[in-house]
């Protein structure tokens, strides 16, 4: 079997105290696989611990999670590439979409590996993250197009830009609409042909992003750096009333998206 670790890279946040872990198994996994890799792992995890804190494991969709002092390792389990073509029982084996991620996740942690070299990238991961936890606007925002989004906005030929720049070029591709419908976006590297990074993101969540990073540049060109990364003291960036910034009024973007009503919905199925 061999191991790979999605939480790699350096950019996991401080509390953050979730990490994942894939396991590759030479044949199709199956639940009673399942069972035994998380016995076996339970007991030597067990075996480690200093402390008398109980741990608990439970069963998921694509693996199982191993818990302990609140602290938590999500493991899924996959198989190799060429296996995914076998026939597979749904009452035996673990479902076809779960081996999938797990195998596109090992991707993602190895390109990021190989490709996010510079600490800016990394920074820029960080400070993502933060706003996904913090800022409403963000909460939806997957870690991949995370990743990609950050080694985007870092990545000018002939230079190395520097943190603020990363920062400033982020927000600005963000609320332009790189990753609206319709954008030339950012093509998924891990992925054969032109898959865009946001292409699973819903309509709603595509504008959030954007709308809220409208709001984030405009209060950055006045000088609200201090509020954006929520310093200790700063107070917060609100995206429903008008805050100031150095006697400069920004007022928040608005949602532009509309989920369509159940009346919209019937006459689009009726029209196809």
């Amino acid at each position: 079997a061999e191991v790979s670790t999605q939480s790699t890279g350096g950019t996991m946040l401080a509390g953050h105290k979730t990490a994942d872990v894939v396991i590759i198994l030479k044949h199709l996994p199956t639940k009673e696989d399942t069972s035994k890799v998380m016995k076996i792992l339970g007991t030597k995890m067990n075996q480690q611990q200093t402390d008398k804190a109980a741990a608990t494991t439970a069963v998921t969709d694509s693996g199982f999670t191993y818990t302990h002092a609140g602290n938590t390792l999500r493991i899924s389990l996959t198989t190799l590439p060429s296996n995914t073509t076998e026939t597979i029982d749904h009452e035996k084996h673990i479902k076809l979409e779960h081996l999938k991620n797990s195998l596109a996740a090992i991707r993602h942690a190895r390109w990021f590996e190989e490709n996010a070299f510079q600490s800016s990238i990394r920074v820029m991961v960080r400070i993502l993250k933060d706003f996904k936890r913090r800022i409403p606007f963000f909460k939806n925002a997957n870690p991949w197009t995370i990743d990609l989004l950050a080694h985007h906005s870092a990545s000018v030929t002939g230079s190395q830009l520097t943190i603020p720049l990363v920062f400033r070029r982020c927000l600005q591709l963000l609320a332009a609409g790189i990753l609206l419908p319709g954008s030339a976006s950012i093509s998924d590297p891990c992925e054969p042909g032109f898959v865009k990074a946001h292409s699973f993101m819903s309509y709603e969540h595509q504008d959030e992003l954007s709308c809220g990073a409208q709001t984030l540049l405009r209060a950055l060109a006045h000088g609200g750096f201090r509020e954006i990364l929520g310093m200790n003291g700063a107070r917060r960036v609100t995206f429903d009333t008008p805050i100031m910034f150095d006697g400069v009024i920004v007022t928040p973007s608005k949602l532009a998206y509309e989920k369509p009503t159940e009346t919209e919905k019937m006459d689009t199925n009726a029209g196809s």
